[in-house]
């Protein structure tokens, strides 16, 4: 039976909503957690989160240009980052690029799922799901 690992909670942020996924066990795949309102409630969901899943990285999509530049976008996503160490000191931070995330989740949920609704609903999630994806094919635990 393979070893178990440390969990990775990967985050994929926007100005609205911020998807949440964490890695399994063994570290080979990742499960969606949800897609929570960016607002001040967030840091309190994600400290139960954190509470239940006892993660030792975060990983945060970082949205590049498709020049590979920091753009705006990436720029809000530090700041986000940059509370969140404050709000968890204890828990290291990493960046992974998150260009065509968003491409890769909704040609997955356009598989799965018709209602045009339930897909904007779990895109999020499932756009944490491709960065941790992409981060543990990278950095394997």
């Amino acid at each position: 039976m393979p070893e178990l690992k440390d969990r990775i909670l990967a985050l994929d942020v926007g100005d609205k909503r911020i998807g949440v996924a964490v890695s399994d066990p063994f570290g080979f795949s990742g499960s969606p957690l949800g897609t929570f309102l960016n607002n001040k409630d967030f840091f309190k969901k994600l400290e139960e989160i954190i509470n239940q899943y006892k993660p030792t990285k975060i990983v945060i999509g970082l949205p590049l240009t498709l020049s590979g530049e920091e753009g705006e976008q990436a720029k809000k996503t530090k700041n986000f980052a940059k509370k969140l160490q404050k709000y968890f000191p204890n828990i290291p931070i990493e960046f992974e690029d998150e260009r065509f995330t968003t491409d890769i989740a909704e040609e997955r949920l356009s598989v799965l799922l018709k209602n045009k609704k339930k897909k904007k609903q779990k895109l999020d999630s499932i756009s944490a799901i491709v960065i941790l994806e992409s981060y543990l094919s990278k950095n394997p635990l």
